[in-house]
């Protein structure tokens, strides 16, 4: 029998909200489907190489939001960006990672190849364009050695320096960190699901198996994306939000709980580093502490500035909504925050579902505070409606 909510407690009435809005952002199942197919071409593409990496390469595999179960529909017209690893075995260490990046791109760019007039060379991938819908950032890359699966050496091609990466690694912390809450308010534990080829399907983006800190950092990402929207130069990237997030996610077990830790330990600490006169925030990479995330921010102070004032705002507003008194109110500060459509649709979907418990005589009323409830103790049945109202 399925478990039912108890909208005796106003937490969870609160989380239930929080979790259809966060649902609302997620990438739409034709999208997902898109994005599956593409992944799977371009990799198979690549794999498939007599002249290079057929004999190379290890796997592929997905990085980043996808693989941490943080995607969110991109906002205003913005496209997604699908991350993903070609990973090629330790004997490939042997050629320079420039080398092996210019053979990736002679691969995509041959005579039969359809991603030839869609490739754009970056900093430390190669990039394929879908059509303002979403584009797709290969990075290929040799591991580093054979005592360690997920590290790997890749080039920076802006400082010409090979850098020791490790993207799976950094997502296994993140699923490590959510997964410190066994059961949520909302849903049971769910195992993760283990990859079962050298070439893995994209994770699963099914929202009901998600945990409050997965769910805390969509909607931290779509606030930042509505409080830098015009002036995007600034915005504090999804890695550092991502990991902050988890560096400062203490296991709480509702979406709530969660959003308002973390929130109020970033300001606590960075109203710390003030008081003693020195120092800021650092968000190390946490499975290589050498690596800061946020080294910008020193030598461009304004990025943590802009961090702190994106910060300290959204802790002010989430503590209007904190003490609001009313739904009116609520919906406001819900509303400008994470924006009118995640509202708007989280509602119409916490509405569905409660209709569905009252057709289903499931629900019930506190005769006394009128309150929804699924008590039977002081209640009575909240009768289902009909088309006309009878």
């Amino acid at each position: 029998m399925e478990s039912m909510l108890n909208y005796d407690d106003p937490i969870v009435q609160l989380d239930d909200q929080l979790d259809k809005m966060a649902e609302a952002l997620q990438l739409d199942d034709t999208r997902r489907e898109r994005m599956e197919t593409a992944y799977k071409a371009v990799h198979q593409f690549v794999l498939d190489d007599t002249v290079f990496f057929k004999a190379l390469v290890s796997e592929a595999y997905a990085q980043g939001s996808v693989r941490m179960g943080t995607t969110n529909k991109p906002y205003e017209g913005n496209e997604f960006d699908l991350d993903t690893v070609i990973q090629l075995k330790t004997i490939a260490s042997k050629y320079p990672p420039d080398e092996i990046r210019r053979q990736l791109e002679r691969r995509l760019r041959e005579p039969g190849s359809r991603w030839k007039d869609t490739l754009e060379v970056k900093s430390r991938c190669l990039r394929i364009q879908y059509k303002n819908d979403f584009h797709m950032d290969l990075l290929v890359a040799s591991q580093q050695s054979d005592f360690c699966k997920n590290t790997i050496l890749v080039l920076d091609k802006e400082t010409k320096q090979v850098c020791i990466s490790n993207p799976r690694g950094h997502a296994d912390w993140f699923i490590e960190k959510a997964n410190l809450i066994v059961e949520s308010l909302l849903e049971q534990a769910d195992k993760r699901v283990k990859a079962s080829a050298s070439l893995e399907r994209l994770p699963a983006d099914v929202f009901k198996r998600k945990k409050p800190l997965q769910r805390s950092v969509q909607l931290l990402k779509r606030y930042r994306d509505i409080f830098f929207a015009g002036n995007s130069d600034y915005a504090t990237s999804s890695i550092i939000l991502t990991t902050i997030a988890g560096q400062y996610y203490n296991g709480e077990a509702s979406i709530f709980s969660t959003m308002d830790g973390i929130i109020n330990r970033i300001i606590n600490d960075a109203d710390d580093f003030i008081f003693m006169g020195s120092g800021r925030i650092k968000v190390l990479n946490p499975v290589n502490k050498n690596e800061d995330f946020t080294s910008k921010w020193d030598t461009e102070p304004q990025y943590y500035s802009e961090f702190l004032r994106f910060a300290r705002h959204l802790r002010g507003e989430w503590n209007k909504f904190k003490y609001q008194q009313g739904v009116l109110v609520e919906s406001r500060i819900l509303k400008g925050l994470f924006g009118e459509d995640a509202y708007n649709l989280g509602s119409i979907k916490r509405s569905e579902e409660i209709n569905k418990l009252r057709s289903n005589g499931l629900l019930r009323q506190d005769r006394q505070s009128g309150i929804i409830t699924s008590s039977v103790i002081g209640s009575s049945l909240v009768k289902p409606n009909t088309f006309f109202g009878e």
